[in-house]
Order: C-alpha cells, then sequence, then structure tokens
C-alpha cells in the first residue's frame, strides 16, 4: 500500500511537508542486497543505538501523581502505584520498540564526509539520492503498512515528547545525533496476541525487507571520493546484472 498520509486518526509522525532530495549511504554489501532483492531493509528500532528518547522519570512521575490527584484517588500507597505504572510504561515501550521497524535516510543538503566514514568503509562507500516524492511512489505496489516521518532531535535530561502515542519516542532522537538530519521509514509488524512478534520466523531476525521500485527510488548513484576504479567498475557491472540503468558518478569531495 502507498506510504501512509497522517490524519487524526493514524499514529503522529513529522510528514514531510515539502519535496527535497535525499540519500542513503551504504556499504557494498547492503548495496548488493538492495539490487538482489529489490527490496529496503526495516531494522527493528530496538537494535538501533540511540533510536529513541529514554523515559524522562520525573516527568512521568509528575504525570502520574497529577493523574490520581485529578480522580481523587485516595491511596496510601501512591509512592508505590505511581513506580509500577512506570515500570509498566517502561516495559510496554520496549516491547512497541521490538515491533517497529525503520529504514532511515537522510536530507540533502551537501555530501557529508562524515556520514560516509559512518556507514562504510572511505573508500568503499556508496550513497544512492532520491527524494520524497519518488520515495513515496516507490512503495505504492508494497502490500506492507508503512509511514514517514523526518526526526526531530532533543535533550533527553530535559526535553519532553508527547504522550499519548507509543509513536512519539521513534520520531525524536537524542541530540547528539541532529547532524544526521534524519527521516525515517516506519513499519509496524502485525501480531495477534500482545506486544510480542516471533522473529526467529524471519530470515533475518533484525528487520523486515520490503519490496520496493527501485527505478522509481533511485536517481543517482554517487561513489565515495577515495574509492579505486576497480570499485567502480564492480557497481557498474551489478547495475548492468540487475538491471538497474542509473547515472554512477564519483562524490564531489573527490
Amino acid at each position: 500500500m502507498p506510504i501512509e498520509k497522517p490524519t487524526e486518526q493514524t499514529a503522529p509522525v513529522f510528514f514531510p511537508e515539502e519535496n527535497y532530495k535525499i540519500v542513503k549511504y551504504l556499504d557494498l554489501a547492503k548495496f548488493i542486497s538492495l539490487i538482489h532483492s529489490k527490496s529496503l531493509f526495516f531494522c527493528r528500532l530496538d537494535k538501533f543505538e540511540g533510536s529513541s528518547p529514554k523515559l524522562n522519570l520525573e516527568y512521568n512521575e509528575y504525570w502520574y501523581r497529577q493523574l490520581y490527584e485529578q480522580k481523587h484517588i485516595k491511596s496510601s500507597n501512591i509512592d508505590e502505584s505511581v513506580a509500577k505504572n512506570l515500570l509498566i510504561r517502561k516495559n510496554t515501550e520496549e516491547k512497541f520498540k521490538s515491533l517497529n521497524c525503520v529504514c532511515c535516510w537522510n536530507k540533502y543538503n551537501s555530501e557529508s564526509y562524515a556520514l560516509c566514514k559512518i556507514y562504510s568503509e572511505i573508500n568503499k562507500g556508496i550513497m544512492i539520492t532520491s527524494n520524497i516524492e519518488n520515495l513515496i511512489k516507490s512503495f505504492e505496489a508494497t502490500p506492507e503498512n508503512i509511514q514517514l516521518s523526518e526526526v526531530r532531535y532533543i535533550n533527553h535530561e530535559t526535553d519532553l515528547i508527547g504522550r499519548g502515542n507509543l509513536n512519539y519516542p521513534i520520531i525524536h532522537k537524542n541530540i547528539a545525533y541532529n547532524y544526521e538530519d534524519e527521516l525515517r521509514l516506519i513499519h509496524l509488524v502485525k501480531v495477534e496476541n500482545g506486544l510480542v512478534y516471533d522473529w526467529d520466523s524471519e530470515i533475518n531476525s533484525s528487520g523486515k525487507q520490503l519490496n520496493n521500485n527501485l527505478e522509481i527510488l533511485i536517481d543517482e548513484i554517487i561513489l565515495s571520493p577515495y574509492s579505486p576504479k576497480w570499485f567502480c567498475d564492480i557497481i557498474q557491472d551489478l547495475t548492468i546484472k540487475y538491471n538497474l540503468n542509473k547515472k554512477i558518478k564519483y562524490s564531489v569531495l573527490k
């Protein structure tokens, strides 16, 4: 199904308000997987480093105490009740994270030497370019539900995120990562009994592969600035083998 457009009834996201250029950084193995499977890999959120804000315990404790007061709940064990609610919320968020898979992209203003180094070896990195409109169009024949959101960066210690929906931690990230300028494709796996999914039934227990039209998705393939000629030749041979007719060029950082 097409990427979900947000409404009052859908889980909250920061949906892009305009069409702009985006990029995805890959190493050779992930690039081969992409064009061989004709699908994008969505990684389980609980496998990510710095994937979502931690609970602001002081704020949540305050919120639960206020809830007791508003409902005029009299209890001699309020501290115990608040602690119990905090534990339940924390466990629920952790389970929910394991059911959400994300595929990360980055807004493109200029090429990023730092991101190239993070996602691959500097002499073997690959960057594919696209834009918001083509990203959305490329998933039109994909049967799974997908959301799209920009990421908002916050200070975990002082900033608060919205309450009332477990999507909020997914679309926020620690301010230490704001150089990424990230967008997230989000897929919530279907479960029948509780917040548990049998990941052992998947080929890769770390996430899911979702089909994608790469001809629509990919604009250009850009190689890292220090890629040797043999590496460029391999990428060209791979695109020919998998009938991916896209322009290949070196990074402007070269």
